[in-house]
């Protein structure tokens, strides 16, 4: 799976000399709550929802509700925004999108096309493809289990299954040290006891089924 898959195209942007209510507008009308920043065709900053709320005047400040309320409005975004922007490709994996946002503590890339803005990934967005993967809005059952890490225990595993006329939808293979793994499958039936009684059958351990 791409970035482009899972990204919301047609971002909503705003310049560097917009207001700060100007931003707060926009994402409230549009429910976004990040805003890449254009100058032309360029992007040159992000600004979020949490920029906007530590710009505005808190009601601890010792000023006058007038003069809190001229600050705030003679405010710009170029002011607040976050500079330096980590962009990613298009065609960039998904996985790849996920490891920058952990690395970086950010939870939003813009997603670029040659030197285009065309849309925007999210933690949310990396959230559904997760869901996704799993396949956790099919009916269907999750089985786990624990193998030596070598060579032909998921092929001898998906033989059983596939013995069995049920098909896999989605596995995933999990490391955890020590020579062992984690297969995890998403079969298309909900008979978990005959798949069950299958795999015990030929030694494999199962740690979780549901």
């Amino acid at each position: 799976m791409f970035v482009k898959d899972y990204m919301s195209g047609n971002p909503i942007t705003i310049t560097p000399d917009a207001g700060i209510g100007d931003a707060f507008k926009l994402m409230k009308e549009h429910s976004v709550r990040r805003l890449p920043v254009m100058s032309g065709e360029q992007i040159i900053g992000i600004v979020t929802k949490q920029d906007l709320l530590k710009s505005s005047p808190s009601p601890a400040t010792s000023l006058s509700e007038i003069n809190q309320l001229f600050v705030f409005q003679n405010m710009h975004v170029k002011e607040i925004m976050t500079k330096n922007v980590t962009v990613i490709s298009a065609d960039t994996i998904l996985e790849e999108a996920a490891v920058i946002m952990q690395e970086k503590k950010i939870a939003s890339l813009p997603v670029m096309d040659q030197d285009k803005l065309v849309g925007m990934i999210t933690e949310s967005d990396i959230f559904k493809a997760f869901i996704d993967i799993f396949g956790f809005n099919y009916p269907s059952i999750r089985l786990t289990l624990e193998v030596e890490d070598k060579v032909g225990m998921l092929s001898g595993a998906a033989q059983i299954i596939k013995g069995m006329g049920i098909n896999i939808t989605s596995v995933i293979i999990r490391k955890l040290g020590d020579q062992k793994a984690n297969i995890i499958f998403r079969l298309d039936t909900t008979d978990a006891a005959e798949v069950k009684q299958a795999l015990e059958k030929e030694q494999y351990k199962i740690v979780h089924i549901a």
